[in-house]
């Protein structure tokens, strides 16, 4: 009787490393056509297949490229070529939601399961997963959604009060940020800007990745232009910024990009010009405080 309750102790001890690295939740860039660029924290890096992507990671795929990356529970978020994503979140080493705020490009996400938390934001509306495999493209006035298979929920970002538009199995949605309308099927334009591999099931190949993790290729750090989009995006995007591209700041030609454009983020200011937030003399003796932060303008 011990010789087998030792065993068993023995195999659960084993099994205790396995169900920990299990439940390890990751996203690895499992396939590259063409060249991707990679913004983590302030460098540029070229992107690599094996990469796993961390909070913050900023993505942008070329003209002629395509990237997919795969999550350990099986979904698949395909991006075709001028795609720009910001990775707002990302599961990295523990369970938590992928959150993906998408520019322009068309991205392609598969494999949804029930209880999925992945969704994309756009600056016309947020797309929440229910479950399937749906398809976006966004152009510079609005963006259109199909619903190759399951469920997904499509909120507007500005009309507040409004209830989500559930799309189904089939659904085509085109809108912008203050109307859309659903139809039976895509359009031929939709059809015919999208990636081809987008017409059929996307490949998996996260088990070449599984057991090893590349890095991607140090390029440079990034330039004001590089990284504008992001400087300027709607208040809830942006403000992370300043704290994250604050040591840029000291480049001349990034602090001149941002003073000239100041007026698209406003939350610079106290970074640019810190001395016009100190107290005046006779406010520090009196123990006046300090004028409040500029408000972020719409």
């Amino acid at each position: 009787m011990r010789i087998v309750q030792l065993r068993r102790w023995a195999l659960a001890m084993m099994a205790c490393p396995l169900a920990a690295a299990a439940a390890d939740q990751t996203v690895t860039v499992t396939l590259l056509e063409g060249p991707t660029t990679l913004v983590r924290g302030v460098t540029r890096y070229a992107l690599a297949e094996g990469v796993r992507l961390q909070p913050g990671d900023i993505l942008e795929v070329s003209d002629k490229g395509l990237a997919e990356m795969e999550f350990t529970d099986g979904v698949a978020v395909a991006m075709g070529p001028k795609t720009r994503a910001l990775a707002l979140s990302v599961p990295h080493g523990k369970p938590a939601p992928g959150d993906f705020y998408v520019t322009q490009g068309a991205l392609k996400l598969a494999n949804a399961k029930q209880g999925a938390r992945v969704r994309v934001v756009t600056p016309f509306f947020i797309l929440q997963a229910v479950d399937g495999t749906f398809v976006l493209v966004l152009s510079g006035s609005e963006g259109s959604v199909f619903m190759e298979s399951g469920e997904a929920r499509l909120a507007s970002r500005h009309a507040k009060g409004t209830s989500p538009t559930r799309l189904k199995s089939g659904d085509f949605f085109t809108g912008d940020d203050n109307k859309g309308n659903v139809t039976a099927r895509p359009t031929p334009a939709f059809v015919a800007v999208l990636p081809k591999v987008f017409l059929d099931p996307l490949p998996s190949r996260i088990a070449r990745y599984k057991d090893r993790q590349a890095q991607p290729r140090r390029v440079d750090l990034v330039t004001y232009a590089e990284v504008e989009t992001w400087l300027k995006a709607p208040p809830e995007i942006r403000r992370p910024m300043p704290a994250r591209f604050h040591s840029r700041a000291a480049d001349p030609a990034f602090r001149a990009a941002l003073v000239e454009n100041l007026k698209f983020h406003p939350e610079w200011d106290p970074i640019l010009f810190p001395e016009k937030y100190q107290p005046k003399d006779s406010e520090a003796g009196s123990g006046t405080a300090a004028p409040p932060r500029p408000a972020d303008k719409r």
